[in-house]
């Protein structure tokens, strides 16, 4: 194995037993009755919202405003957008409590990927990409525990750390194919970031921010989707 696909799957594997750490972290306080404050268990999933707008902000978004026509970004951001909405519709509908697996897996496999791409080219970038998905994992993965107790009761604690120890897979496999398929300058890299960052972005509004909204109502998450683009219009036609 080449040096820079091992540290690649080191590093992602590590930012998923973050998560992983996360889940183990809130079954222990539910275990213990609740020993972490409110103000704490909010503090975590506020820190975790802004981890995830920030990885959109910060990484995703300026990545595909290089690597792709300004159009296309637009467009792409804010087609994840709908189809996160689409997706997390059809798991309310189900009954699937899964919504905040679903945003964990949508920050996490584009960053795993884009580590994967650039760990040969830059490795202190991809040393500061572990540290910023380490940094956002454990509090989504505090988040997405909770959230299957509490939607969904009679799942057995059990197996919800099953599942979410799978993360320690996924993002080595999403980092062995970014090395395989991507460079940094990948024009598809860049259009897949952007695709990403609107479904992240839509999640935030929509399950991060219960309160921003009022209960079965989707527009006020599709509306900070459609105005994050409006910014990312500004800011490529400015720059």
């Amino acid at each position: 194995m080449e040096p820079a696909l091992f540290w690649a799957l080191l590093l992602t594997g590590l930012a998923g037993v973050s998560a992983f750490s996360g889940a183990v972290l809130a079954h222990l306080d539910e275990a213990a009755g609740g020993w972490l404050s409110v103000k704490w268990k909010n503090g975590i999933i506020a820190f975790g919202g802004g981890a995830l707008i920030g990885a959109v902000g910060l990484l995703l978004v300026p990545h595909g405003l290089e690597t792709q026509p300004l159009w296309l970004a637009a467009l792409t951001f804010l087609a994840g957008g709908g189809v996160a909405m689409l997706v997390d519709r059809a798991l309310q509908r189900s009954g699937t409590p899964a919504s905040q697996l679903v945003a964990l897996n949508l920050d996490f496999i584009p960053e795993a990927i884009v580590v994967g791409a650039v760990i040969s080219q830059d490795f202190p970038l991809a040393i500061f990409l572990t540290a910023v998905m380490t940094a956002q994992n454990l509090p989504e993965g505090f988040n997405a525990y909770r959230e299957v107790r509490k939607s969904h009761a009679g799942f057995i604690r059990a197996h919800i750390l099953q599942l979410m120890s799978l993360c320690v897979l996924v993002g080595p496999a999403a980092a062995y194919m970014g090395y395989l398929a991507f460079s940094f300058d990948d024009a598809a890299l860049g259009t897949l970031m952007t695709f990403f960052g609107g479904g992240i972005l839509y999640l935030v509004f929509e399950d991060i921010a219960p309160e921003a909204k009022e209960p079965g109502d989707w527009s006020p998450a599709m509306g900070a989707v459609i105005g994050f683009m409006v910014a990312l219009v500004g800011s490529g036609l400015t720059s």
